[in-house]
C-alpha cells in the first residue's frame, strides 16, 4: 500500500499509453490543451498527480470520442489504454506475463499489475464459482475505463465467453466488479 503521506500519481507510461491512443488526433492544439494541463507529451514526466491524470483522460475521450456518453467514451478508453499500455517497456513485460499466467492468476496479482502504473491501487479478489470472481478495486474515478482495461486484459489473457459486469461503484468505497468467463 502506497504511505498515507504519498500523493497518488500515475506514472509516465500510462502517459507514453495515451500518447499512442490519440495518434493522429494529438494535433499541435491538442498538445498545447495538454501543455496546459500539465503533459508534455512528446515528454512525458515520470509520475503525474492522479487528478492531473483524471483531467488527461477527459481531454483525451474529448478528442477521440466527443459525441459519445462518459460511461462509453472512458470504457473506449480503458480498451485503448490497455492495449496501448502494451507498447510501453513496462507494459510489454506485464502482458508476456499475462498471456503465461492465464485469466485466473492474472487476477490475483491484480493489485501488482496496476502497480506497474500507479502507486495506489489496491484490490481484493473473492472466488464466486467456476471461473467466476468479484474484484473490488479501491480507487476507480471512471468504473467504465476500469471495465474496459478489465475486458481487455482478460480476452489478451485467452478468457472466452467474458463477462465483466459493475456491481457497485463508489467514490470512497471502491468499486466492485463481477468477472466470469468460460
Amino acid at each position: 500500500m502506497a504511505d498515507s503521506n504519498d500523493a497518488p500519481v500515475i506514472f509516465g507510461s500510462s502517459v507514453e499509453a495515451l500518447v499512442r491512443v490519440l495518434g493522429p488526433a494529438a494535433t499541435p492544439e491538442v498538445r498545447a490543451r495538454f501543455l496546459a494541463l500539465g503533459i508534455d507529451l512528446e515528454r512525458p514526466n515520470p509520475a503525474y498527480p492522479y487528478e492531473t491524470w483524471l483531467d488527461a483522460l477527459r481531454l483525451a475521450m474529448g478528442v477521440k470520442w466527443p459525441g459519445l456518453s462518459e460511461d462509453e467514451a472512458t470504457y473506449r478508453m480503458g480498451r485503448a489504454i490497455f492495449e496501448s499500455y502494451g507498447h510501453t517497456l513496462m507494459g510489454s513485460a506485464l502482458l508476456q506475463l499475462l498471456k503465461v499466467l492465464g485469466p485466473r492468476r492474472g487476477l490475483e496479482r491484480m493489485t501488482r499489475n496496476l502497480r506497474t502504473t500507479n502507486n495506489y491501487s489496491e484490490t481484493r479478489l473473492t472466488l464466486v464459482g467456476p471461473n467466476q470472481y468479484r474484484l473490488w478495486v479501491n480507487k476507480v474515478a471512471f468504473p467504465h475505463y476500469f471495465r474496459g482495461l478489465l475486458e481487455a486484459g482478460l480476452e489478451f489473457s485467452a478468457a472466452k465467453s467474458l463477462s465483466v459486469r459493475i456491481v457497485s461503484a463508489s467514490p470512497t468505497e471502491g468499486v466492485v466488479f463481477d468477472l466470469a468467463w468460460a
